[in-house]
C-alpha cells in the first residue's frame, strides 16, 4: 500500500501505546472473539496493558463484550470482538461498462449498494461525474452514519501508479491520460482516498474476507472483459515495480493474433475475455453458422452478450458450447503458465463470469492436467471465488480498513503531511 502520508505521533510512550492498540485490536479482528489472556498470550503484552486497552477500545465502541468462553472449572472469561458497524467504508468499481458504489462495514459486509452503466464515448468529465454523484448517493443511503466514514476506496480497471494514485491507463476512455482521481474525490469529500486496481482489489478481499484468508500464496484471475491477476506473496500483494505486475491478460500467445486495445496482437485476452468471446459469436453468426442465438436476439446478431451464449451453451447450442470451451482451453494455457511460474498453493477464477465457472472447468481442468508441471500442479489448488462479482468492490475497501487497524484510535485524514488525533 502506498506510504505517501507521514504520521505524526507524539513522543515515545505514545508511539508504544498506539503499537500496542494497534497489535491487540488486530489480534481480535484476525483470530476473535478472544479473551484478554489470549490476547496476552498472542502479543506479549502485560495484562494489566492489555485490560487498559481493553477498556478504552470497549468505551470507544471499536470492540464488543459478546459473552463467556468455556471454563474448566475456574472463572470464565470474557470474549471480544471487533464492532463491526463501528465505521464504515465506501468502495467504488469502475469496469469497462459500469460503476457500482457500496457502503461497507469493517468486516466486509456490503450495506448499501449503487449501480450504473454508462457510454464511454461521454469521455472523462462524464466518468467523474458519475462517480462523485454515485458516491453521493450511497452516503445519503446511510443517514445519520455518514458521519462514522472512514474513507473512500476505489478499484478500477486501468493501470494505477502506485506512488501517487493516479489512473495511467483506462482501457475504452479515449481521453484518461494521466488522471488523479485519488484528489478529485479528496477534494469533493474531505474524506481520506485510495485508489487501485480491480484484480488487486479482488486479491486483497479474498485474503481479508474470501476463499483466500489464511492462505499466503495465491492469484487471482479476474475474468471479464479483460483479463488480471492479483498476486499475493507471504501475505502481501505483489504490485510490481511500476504498479503494473499481474497483466496476465497480455501475455502475448499468438504473435499473427488479433490487435488488442493494448497495441499489441495476440494476447490472451482476445482469445479468451468475455469480450473476446461475443465477438467471435457474432462472427461466427455472420457468416451463417446455426445457432439457438439468432432465436435469442429476433435475429439481431449486435445484441448477442455473454449471458446469452453461457445458457445457450447450457441448453446445447453448439455453437454456443464450442465458443465456450475454447475460451476454457484458452485459460487453461493462462493457468499453466502461472502454474510453472508461480508455484501458487491456490489460483482462484473470479471476475464478471463467476456463475459460468462450472461450464469452463472441464476445458480448463483438461489443459492444465496435461501440461503444467506435475510437482506443481499437485499443490495447486483451482477454485471459484466465494465473493463473485463482490471481489473487486468490497477489495476497493480493504486499504482504508488495514489504515484504520494500523492506529484504530486516530482519524484517517486526506491531509498528506499528517494524522491528527480524535
Amino acid at each position: 500500500m502506498r506510504q505517501n502520508k507521514k504520521q505524526y505521533y507524539g513522543g515515545s510512550q505514545t508511539l508504544l501505546r498506539q503499537r500496542n492498540i494497534a497489535m491487540v485490536v488486530k489480534n481480535i479482528n484476525q483470530k476473535g472473539p478472544m479473551s484478554k489472556r489470549k490476547i496476552v498470550n498472542n502479543t506479549g503484552i502485560s495484562f494489566a496493558k492489555v485490560n487498559s486497552i481493553i477498556l478504552s477500545l470497549i468505551e470507544r465502541g471499536i470492540i464488543l463484550e459478546i459473552g463467556k468462553e468455556g471454563s474448566n472449572g475456574g472463572r470464565p472469561s470474557a470474549l471480544f470482538k471487533i464492532n463491526p458497524n463501528y465505521r464504515f467504508i465506501i468502495g467504488c468499481e469502475l469496469s469497462h461498462t459500469q460503476l457500482r458504489t457500496v457502503a461497507s462495514n469493517i468486516n466486509g459486509e456490503i450495506l448499501k449498494d449503487d449501480f450504473q452503466t454508462f457510454d464511454f464515448s461521454l469521455r472523462k468529465k462524464y466518468i467523474v461525474n458519475s462517480i462523485i454523484n454515485s458516491i453521493h448517493n450511497v452516503i445519503d443511503q446511510l443517514g445519520d452514519s455518514r458521519d462514522k466514514i472512514l474513507g473512500i476506496g476505489i478499484s478500477v480497471s486501468g493501470l494505477v501508479n502506485p506512488k501517487t494514485g493516479s489512473i495511467c491507463h483506462f482501457p475504452s476512455l479515449p481521453d484518461c491520460g494521466d488522471w488523479s482521481i485519488e484528489e478529485i474525490i479528496e477534494r469533493e469529500f474531505g474524506l481520506f482516498c485510495y485508489v487501485e486496481n480491480i484484480a488487486n482489489a479482488a486479491a486483497l478481499a479474498e485474503l481479508n474476507f474470501g476463499i483466500g484468508r489464511g492462505i499466503d500464496n495465491f492469484l487471482y484471475l479476474n475474468v471479464g472483459t479483460g483479463l488480471g491477476l492479483g498476486i499475493i506473496i507471504n501475505g502481501k500483494l505483489y504490485e510490481g515495480v511500476t504498479g503494473s505486475a499481474g497483466e496476465f491478460g497480455h501475455i502475448m500467445i499468438d504473435e499473427n493474433g488479433p490487435l488488442c486495445e493494448c497495441g499489441s496482437t495476440g494476447c490472451l485476452e482476445s482469445f479468451a475475455s468475455i469480450k473476446a468471446v461475443v465477438h467471435k459469436a457474432k462472427e461466427m453468426l455472420k457468416r451463417g453458422v446455426i445457432s439457438s442465438l439468432n432465436n435469442a436476439t429476433e435475429g439481431n446478431n449486435e445484441f448477442v452478450n455473454f449471458k446469452m451464449i453461457y445458457d445457450a451453451a447450457i441448453h446445447g447450442d453448439k455453437l454456443s458450447y464450442s465458443i465456450i470451451d475454447e475460451m476454457g482451453r484458452y485459460l487453461g494455457k493462462g493457468i499453466v503458465m502461472l502454474i510453472n511460474l508461480f508455484n501458487p498453493k491456490m489460483i482462484i477464477l473470479g471476475g464478471k463470469l463467476s456463475g459460468s465457472f462450472n461450464l469452463l472447468m472441464n476445458s480448463i481442468e483438461t489443459i492444465v492436467m496435461k501440461h503444467a508441471l506435475e510437482l506443481p500442479r499437485k499443490s495447486t489448488k483451482i477454485v471459484f471465488s466465494q465473493l463473485g462479482e463482490n471481489a473487486g468492490v468490497i477489495g476497493a475497501t480493504i486499504p482504508i480498513i488495514e489504515k484504520f487497524f494500523d492506529n484504530p484510535l486516530r482519524k484517517i485524514e486526506i491531509d498528506r503531511e499528517i494524522y491528527i488525533v480524535n
